[in-house]
C-alpha cells in the first residue's frame, strides 16, 4: 500500500527525535530513578525503556547514514502495510501492541554507558541534520519487523512517535 502524501518533513521528524534523545539523556542523568518500575504499567522500568531507545534509535540511525550514501533508485520498490501507514499518518504508537525485535531489548547496561550512547546519537542526529531534503527523497527501504518498509523519511517518522511513546509511558511508570 502507498503511503499517502506526507504532511510531516524529514527535518521535523528529525527535531523530534533530537528532542527525545534530550528527554533520554535527562532521564539517564536521574540515577536514582532508572531502576523504577510500575508492573501495572510496563514489564519494563524506567531504564529499561532508555536502553530499548538507544538500541531502536541506533539501529535505524546508522541504516538511515548508510542508505543516504547509496545510489538513490528512481522508484519505490516496497511499501508500509496499512497499519504503518496508518500510525505514520495518526501520530501516535498505541499500548501494548507489537513486540519489539530481540536487538532492541534491555540489556542491562551501566547508566553511565546509556548516557554515553544517547550523546553519541545527538551527534549522529547532528551529522544528518542538513541532508533534509536528501532524507524526503530517498526511496531506499527498511522492513519493519510489523509495520512493513519505510523509507529514511518514514523511518525518521517512527523514531519521533516512538519516542513519545516511550515517554508518555516512562512518566506513567513515574507517575505510579
Amino acid at each position: 500500500m502507498k503511503p499517502p502524501t506526507d504532511s510531516y518533513t524529514a527535518p521535523d521528524s528529525l527535531a523530534g527525535i533530537r528532542a527525545g534523545i534530550g528527554r533520554c539523556l535527562e532521564r539517564a542523568d536521574d540515577v536514582d530513578r532508572l531502576a523504577l518500575s510500575a508492573p501495572e504499567v510496563s514489564a519494563w522500568s524506567v531504564q529499561d525503556h532508555l536502553e530499548h531507545l538507544l538500541f531502536s534509535d541506533r539501529n535505524v540511525l546508522d541504516w538511515v547514514v548508510a542508505a543516504l550514501a547509496r545510489p538513490n533508485p528512481e522508484t519505490r520498490e516496497q511499501f508500509p502495510h496499512e497499519f504503518g501507514v496508518a500510525l505514520l499518518a495518526r501520530g501516535s504508537i498505541p499500548r501494548g501492541r507489537g513486540p519489539a525485535p530481540d536487538f532492541t531489548l534491555p540489556e542491562g547496561l551501566a547508566s553511565a554507558d546509556v548516557r554515553a550512547g544517547f550523546e553519541a546519537l545527538r551527534a549522529l542526529t547532528a551529522d544528518i541534520e542538513p541532508r533534509g531534503a536528501q532524507l524526503d527523497a530517498c526511496r531506499l527501504t527498511l522492513p519493519h519487523h510489523v509495520l512493513g518498509h519505510f523509507t529514511p523519511a518514514e523511518w525518521l517518522r517512527f523514531l519521533h512517535l516512538h519516542h513519545r511513546h516511550h515517554e508518555a509511558i516512562i512518566r506513567d511508570i513515574l507517575a505510579a
